[in-house]
């Protein structure tokens, strides 16, 4: 060894030499070398339709094609109503969707009953007549047409103060809260607190003790009135309300399976377990939720790539504000549309979930039971089957559930919707200034996409239900169900000779 490669470790002196540590490298270095890759993410996450598997929208591979679509049902009038149908097929061509029902119903008769797509990514499961899906909110339009029918009997008063059938709800600053207020979102119970009670879907089945922790539920606001959207918790408390009038004591999923599924025996109306078992399986559609990268991408992307009709949607629309009050949990938002024992979307089609009734976001259906209530409704709640089937709901009642209430903004939702005495949306100009422009809608949506509406002046009675969730476009359905419900008005004025 070299002398001037030995230390001398003799003396007091002694150190060994320190190592020199590397330099840190600076965050903005780290983010300009992702950044190509971040911008090309979302450009591929943004462009690419988001319901194929993960290697086909990252990379383009093993993409799957809907070639031929598998679809059942029928098609009337096709020369007004195929534009629809085509539209609808190219949905699926785009993977915007991946398995779900179209249903309209114009003069009380189906021009479009379809059933198209899988089930699965994949393929392997057809998307057929027999499957259900749940719909979300979109159960809040049976719903409404379900207390309208109470109030039809003389059971329930839209004016009447919840505390008329339920006294125990009076305590808190819900003293003066009325039934109407339940179904326009003003009864300042949009969300349950915490308190001294572990809240889940297992905590929920002990009905008494629930049942005491809702009328315990403070109003969030004094007493006073605001609107604020009962995405979840809606349906418990007409539940609630509805076993006390009704005389067997029946809950609203009871009296819609035991009268409006026995009235009209072609619809599908499930609010709470299924009678057999198996259907969660063999007939459940599981919901395939929107990719949280895509979101992403569509946030930052701009907008002109995503509406380009070579790799974007021309009809895609910004996200809606609400996503960014969704991330923030401790919004008043959030708490409202995501509790904190079932912060997704999967987590409200467990079994557990549907253990206790929950008419807000539990109904399992399709777009043709639906659409066949909504095309009831279009006509007035009277029959469309006269002599066959009885009407579903009387003229008066169906004029006084369908009278204006309010049009507030939403401190959840940040919107401001024309709502009527039933609870349902009465709005002109639902969508654009297309064919919607000046026709009044009615009805409701739900999370994930599906719509259940109906237009009273063209006959028109319409649903859209998918398993491909999409993303937060609007609070009632997003750019599919909008731009469908909107080319069946245009062929309804074009057949009516409406178009100028």
């Amino acid at each position: 060894m070299a002398a001037a490669e030995v230390l001398d470790t003799k003396g007091d002196n002694f150190t060994i030499p320190s190592k020199r540590s590397a330099p840190k490298t600076p965050f903005s270095t780290w983010f300009i070398r992702f950044l190509p890759a971040f911008i090309f993410a979302s450009y591929v996450y943004s462009t690419r339709g988001p319901f194929q598997s993960r290697s086909c929208i990252a990379f383009g591979y093993n993409c799957r094609t809907f070639d031929p679509l598998q679809v059942q049902g029928i098609v009337d009038r096709s020369e007004y109503y195929g534009p629809v149908v085509d539209h609808y097929t190219h949905l699926f061509t785009t993977h915007e969707d991946l398995g779900g029902s179209l249903s309209v119903f114009v003069e009380g008769k189906p021009v479009i009953d379809l059933f198209a797509g899988s089930r699965d990514l994949e393929g392997r499961i057809p998307y057929d007549n027999r499957t259900l899906q749940q719909v979300y909110s979109s159960g809040k339009a049976v719903e409404g047409i379900v207390i309208a029918r109470l109030v039809q009997k003389g059971l329930l008063d839209y004016d009447n103060k919840v505390s008329q059938y339920w006294p125990e709800f009076a305590q808190n600053g819900k003293e003066n809260v009325r039934v109407v207020d339940l179904m326009v979102h003003e009864s300042g119970v949009f969300h349950l607190d915490n308190d001294n009670w572990d809240l889940s879907w297992v905590s929920l089945q002990d009905k008494e003790a629930f049942s005491a922790r809702l009328a315990k539920q403070r109003h969030f606001f004094g007493g006073d009135v605001q609107r604020a959207y009962q995405a979840v918790s809606r349906g418990w408390y007409l539940n609630e309300i509805v076993r006390r009038v009704d005389p067997q004591a029946r809950t609203i999923g009871r009296i819609a399976k035991e009268e409006l599924m026995v009235d009209y025996p072609d619809i599908e109306l499930h609010y709470s377990h299924f009678d057999d078992d198996d259907d969660w399986e063999t007939r459940l559609s599981p919901m395939v939720e929107y990719p949280v990268l895509k979101i992403i991408g569509r946030l930052f992307l701009h907008r002109f790539l995503q509406t380009n009709e070579y790799i974007g949607h021309p009809d895609i629309v910004p996200l809606h504000p609400l996503v960014g009050q969704l991330i923030r949990k401790w919004s008043i938002s959030s708490k409202a549309l995501t509790p904190r024992w079932a912060p997704f979307a999967k987590d409200f089609r467990t079994k557990e979930a549907h253990a206790t009734e929950s008419t807000s976001f539990s109904l399992k259906t399709n777009a043709h039971s639906l659409a066949k209530l909504m095309s009831m409704m279009a006509n007035k709640g009277a029959s469309i089957h006269p002599g066959q089937e009885p009407d579903l709901l009387t003229p008066k009642t169906y004029a006084d559930a369908t009278t204006y209430h309010s049009t507030r903004p939403c401190v959840i939702t940040h919107d401001v919707m024309p709502l009527s005495r039933g609870g349902w949306i009465k709005e002109r100009n639902f969508h654009g200034e297309g064919a919607l422009k000046g026709v009044e809608v009615q009805g409701w949506g739900g999370a994930g996409g599906s719509l259940a509406l109906w237009i009273e002046e063209l006959d028109i009675g319409f649903s859209y239900v998918t398993n491909a969730f999409g993303a937060a476009e609007a609070v009632l359905g997003d750019f599919r169900g909008r731009a469908l419900l909107e080319k069946v008005v245009y062929a309804r004025k074009k057949e009516l000779g409406l178009l100028a």
